[in-house]
């Protein structure tokens, strides 16, 4: 029978994902629901890694060592995740938001001839079976997803959880994973080349200041940059500015783009796209600041602020200067 709750750990440049510990939340919610265990699975993490998910309070955590997992190679990471799937045998498995993570979800449960759901904002367990929503037409509604036959894998979305904490005191038990068949990879991977992107780490900064055509042109991004810098914060853009070649692609945060989830989103001559806001809908505060007063983001904004960008942003700016910014 199907048993314990198993967490993809992803991992990028060596470094955990950003929402792992928010991931680790919902399996020990999880694993406490189901009077089960609590299992980890790193893919491709260096040794200092590997000591940061065993601070994760998990019974077992499973260590993939394979130069192929380095990267972040779907087929590989797939054959190797599955592989240790069937050998432990699951009941519930939680994947990260990410691209990865979303791609070895929905091929694992084709696999697997199970269900998924992904970007759960609720998640409800019992013996019999695991009921979660996620948001539909950019959030403005919520559908809801039965799952029955196990292992139930599971998405959750950044932010809808709160992010774990780390601790020392009780060390996880290191387990080798076991290694992925040979001759089961159909496509290989060449040396990965890394964009290198403006600033901070969008998807971990807790402060995105972001712009849309309302910014009129290229040159206007440097006033958000100069505002990030002074918060501490990273640049983001909105689909149609990255398509205009304004900023580069790796900015973009939106359905076909990045998410994040900071604890401040400033969005700067954004509509509000139900497309953008799909991508920062989880942030903790949202400032709009847009000429239009009918625009939709003001719908979903914290704080909105009528007027042109030329005005506000410098008058911010200097403020922050000034003392007034972290």
């Amino acid at each position: 029978m199907a048993d314990g709750v198993l967490i993809f750990a992803e991992t990028d440049g060596g470094r955990l994902h950003a929402g792992f510990w928010e991931l680790v939340t919902v399996g020990r919610q999880l694993a406490t629901k189901l009077g089960t265990t609590m299992h980890v699975a790193v893919q491709g993490g260096d040794a200092s890694t590997v000591t940061e998910v065993r601070n994760s309070g998990a019974d077992q955590v499973h260590v993939a060592e394979d130069a192929r997992l380095a990267e972040p190679w779907p087929d590989a990471h797939l054959a190797a995740f599955a592989t240790l799937c069937r050998e432990l045998g699951p009941s519930v498995i939680v994947m990260p938001r990410t691209p990865l993570g979303m791609e070895v979800a929905a091929r694992l449960a084709h696999r697997l001839g199970v269900g998924l759901a992904p970007d759960a904002m609720t998640i409800e367990a019992t013996e019999t079976g695991m009921v979660c929503t996620r948001p539909v037409f950019g959030g403005v509604a919520r559908a809801t997803i039965r799952l029955t036959r196990r292992p139930w894998i599971v998405v959750p979305y950044r932010r809808a959880f709160e992010a774990a904490t780390p601790s020392s005191s009780c060390q996880s038990e290191l387990v080798p994973a076991p290694a992925m068949p040979e001759g089961t990879l159909r496509t290989q991977c060449g040396p990965h080349a890394r964009q290198s992107d403006e600033g901070p780490d969008l998807e971990r900064a807790r402060v995105v200041v972001a712009g849309g055509m309302g910014m009129s042109e290229a040159g206007s991004f440097q006033m958000l940059r100069e505002i990030a810098e002074l918060l501490g914060g990273a640049v983001g853009a909105s689909r149609p500015v990255c398509d205009a070649g304004w900023v580069s692609s790796s900015l973009q945060i939106g359905l076909t783009g990045k998410t994040v989830a900071p604890e401040v989103y400033i969005a700067v001559g954004i509509s509000g796209a139900i497309q953008h806001m799909s991508g920062c809908s989880s942030s903790r505060t949202i400032v709009a600041i847009n000429k239009d007063p009918a625009a939709p983001i003001f719908q979903q904004s914290t704080y909105g602020v009528v007027g042109d960008w030329k005005e506000v942003l410098p008058a911010f700016r200097d403020a922050l200067a000034g003392g007034g910014g972290r």
